[in-house]
């Protein structure tokens, strides 16, 4: 995990989110992005990037696989018969086995332990070590995802969860929320977990109690702070007294 990388490049513009705001009605749009990523209205989905990560777990992949909508995703395969990530696992254990095998036949028969033997003991080792984090779930691989806006603020809304989400996929989103906030800033504020979202309703079945932490009324400050008064009610009073 300490390894991996994200990269995001952003492929459209503002104008042509204007460009099909347009096209709903007669004239012209002015919109910005950050009206329209607030609203969630359709034509986020004109706001395409292209993200790269390298050297995730394959479990983590997994994860951000499952949002299919809005999102395309390209990863490299772990078929054997392409060269790919990890190919031959099978292999690959079947041979350490195999050398474990042989250094315990040859001490059951009484011979001494010599330095070929702990030379071997230890490359066993580090063959293991190596196998652990590069088994199943946790071989590494690489993932782009050709992904649009609203994809990406509902990825946000589970990928950003400290209760359901794995920790590793949290770190993940984090790092891709950080680099969109260099090309986007307006997404990225868009961008918080299911309970900041819904102003503190968690939704799951079990709720992880983050919504009643101050660090979620951190979190739900800043994200409110990009509304206006109007949008967040805060002027219903005054608009009643006129």
């Amino acid at each position: 995990m300490k390894d991996f990388t994200v990269s995001v490049r952003k492929l459209t513009d503002v104008e042509l989110l204007r460009e099909a705001c347009a096209s709903t009605f007669i004239g012209e749009s002015h919109a910005s992005l950050s009206q329209l990523y607030k609203a969630e209205h359709s034509p986020v989905r004109t706001q395409l990037f292209w993200i790269t990560l390298k050297n995730i777990p394959l479990f983590v992949s997994t994860h951000l696989l499952r949002h299919h909508v809005g999102s395309v995703p390209f990863q490299l395969t772990c078929r054997d018969d392409r060269n790919g990530g990890n190919p031959g696992m099978p292999a690959k254990i079947d041979d350490v086995v195999n050398r474990i095998k042989s250094l315990l036949n040859d001490w059951q028969k009484g011979g001494a332990i010599t330095a070929p033997h702990i030379q071997e003991e230890n490359a066993i080792v580090e063959e293991l070590e190596w196998l652990k984090n590069n088994a199943d779930r946790q071989t590494p691989v690489n993932l782009s995802l050709c992904v649009n806006a609203q994809s990406l603020i509902d990825m946000a809304k589970l990928r950003l969860c400290s209760g359901c989400a794995a920790a590793e996929t949290v770190i993940v989103f984090r790092e891709i929320k950080y680099q969109i906030a260099q090309i986007d800033p307006e997404l990225a504020a868009m961008m918080v977990r299911k309970c900041v979202y819904r102003n503190g309703l968690c939704g799951e079945m079990r709720c992880c109690g983050f919504n009643s932490t101050p660090a979620f009324d951190t979190e739900l400050k800043e994200y409110v702070s990009h509304f206006s008064e109007k949008q967040r009610g805060t002027n219903r009073k005054c608009n009643q007294e006129k």
